[in-house]
């Protein structure tokens, strides 16, 4: 018997370590990889949908709720009745912690302000939670099927970080396409796979826009014969082999800026996009004088900026992107002033040769009527 056990006890162990690896292939998925600052809330988030579904198991199914506690060892002066009250409390009480730990998914300026906009804020959590818990059970059942797929055809996954817009969502897509043909790789669009969009849909349905920064309502993926690009509104998600994902990812990461996309996460490094977004846009147009104290001034703040490295990072490549920009706009402008100075002087060049001649013309007869 005490053989048995420990066999059993063993096997869990061995699903329970699965099952926690199959649930973060299945959150990575679902939404890609999330901003550091949000990644704890949202972890937390889809651990207490998980726990709530589990709890309501257990209270609707009292032989499952048997089953599971037979796997935690209680003290014999606990009461079983008192676990089955305490699931009944975890069933109301978590949807609500839920709601209030979406909150911490906003930026601190959309965040709900008064007793009114917490509440509504806070009852969203329930039907939140209903999608949530429902998307995870899918896409936990869907993510070793995409695992084995990308095993069987030896690719691996690259990321790129972006933070994008639901309206700015399809520019984007028409941009990282543009960006994959000017590099050389050519894609086509399609609706991602039927094991995304459907669990998707489902957490749309149910929490509404509580996630609309999270997963897109119409993923697209960009597709060739070697290479998927699959773009999330907080990650862009490269799969194929090694060498092409690496090279694809160098092609998005170097194109795919000054675009409604920003390629950094916190707010202060996104205004910084903002700034070399619009010093981008007004090279042609503004005096170049003008934009290189703009870039100076960015850079300047850049020094001053705490950000992760990552984030610096890109932000310093966007620079010396408009950098290199600035220069070879006045580098044409001076060619086209020397061009055009060459042209006048061609042109004039007969005029003032006349010129010349009547100016040596009239010499002569002064010095002719001089030496008579």
């Amino acid at each position: 018997m005490a053989i048995v056990q420990a066999l059993i006890a063993a096997l869990t162990r061995s699903a329970g370590k699965l099952l926690n690896t199959v649930f973060g292939w299945a959150t990575a998925l679902l939404f890609g990889r999330v901003p550091e600052d949000r990644q704890i809330y949202l972890s937390a988030i889809a651990f207490g949908s998980v726990i709530w579904l589990i709890t309501l198991t257990g209270v609707a199914f009292p032989v499952f709720a048997t089953f599971i506690l037979s796997f935690v060892p209680l003290p014999d002066w606990v009461d079983k009745t008192w676990i089955r009250l305490a699931m009944l409390a975890a069933v109301v009480v978590l949807p609500g912690l839920i709601g209030v730990l979406s909150i911490f998914m906003l930026d601190p300026a959309d965040r709900p302000r008064g007793a009114g906009g917490l509440t509504k804020t806070v009852l969203k959590g329930y039907p939140y939670t209903v999608g949530l818990a429902i998307t995870l059970v899918m896409m936990t059942a869907f993510a070793p099927v995409l695992k084995v797929r990308a095993l069987a055809k030896r690719w691996t996954s690259e990321h790129v970080p972006v933070i994008i817009e639901p309206k700015d969502y399809a520019e984007v897509v028409g941009a990282a396409e543009r960006a994959l043909a000017e590099g050389g790789v050519r894609t086509r669009r399609q609706p991602t796979s039927f094991m995304l969009r459907a669990p998707t849909k489902v957490l749309t349905l149910f929490a509404g826009g509580a996630v609309s920064g999270l997963v897109a309502s119409e993923m697209t993926t960009l597709v060739s014969d070697d290479i998927e690009v699959v773009l999330h509104p907080s990650d862009v998600v490269i799969n194929g082999r090694e060498a092409k994902a690496a090279h694809v990812r160098a092609i998005l990461a170097k194109r795919l800026v000054f675009t409604p996309a920003h390629l950094t996460w916190d707010k202060e490094a996104n205004q910084l996009e903002d700034r070399l977004l619009a010093v981008w846009r007004a090279r042609q147009s503004r005096p170049s004088r003008a934009l290189w104290h703009a870039l100076q001034a960015i850079e300047a703040e850049l020094d001053r900026l705490e950000v992760p490295y990552e984030e610096w990072e890109v932000l310093f490549r966007e620079i010396l992107l408009v950098e290199r920009a600035l220069r070879q706009g006045h580098d044409q402008a001076g060619g086209a002033w020397v061009s055009a100075l060459g042209a006048g002087i061609a042109a004039a060049a007969p005029h003032l040769a006349r010129l010349a001649e009547s100016v040596e013309e009239a010499a002569r007869e002064i010095r002719e009527r001089r030496a008579a």
